[in-house]
């Protein structure tokens, strides 16, 4: 065995790294999409390499969900602002047509 051949990872040693490395990504997308509010993975590997074609089908999956949660927080974003909005006319139109401040006490001296 040569020196170049033994500083050469073998075909297979890669794809087995690949595939752990894309596994732990997966779980790691899937734990985070599982929670509420979704969790974002925080640190990505360097260079994952090509996705297995054992995992298209769970890493499909797992982009059809992101897919789902998105919309799902755009919704409850949407919802927030026209809440936000109206209570900030509600608060203007309250402000326009209170009375102003006066003190309202009992005077007992009399």
């Amino acid at each position: 065995m040569s020196k170049a051949s033994a500083a050469r990872p073998q075909a297979s040693t890669r794809t087995n790294d690949a595939s752990s490395t894309w596994t732990a990504l997966l779980d790691a997308i899937e734990a985070g999409l599982d929670v509420f509010p979704p969790v974002v993975v925080d640190q990505l590997p360097a260079d994952p390499g090509p996705l297995p074609p054992a995992l298209q089908d769970r890493a499909v999956q797992l982009l059809h969900r992101m897919a789902e949660v998105e919309t799902a927080l755009d919704a409850a974003r949407a919802e927030i602002a026209r809440e936000l909005t109206g209570l900030s006319a509600a608060r203007t139109a309250s402000a326009m047509t209170a009375a102003p401040n006066v003190p309202h006490f009992l005077d007992t001296r009399a």
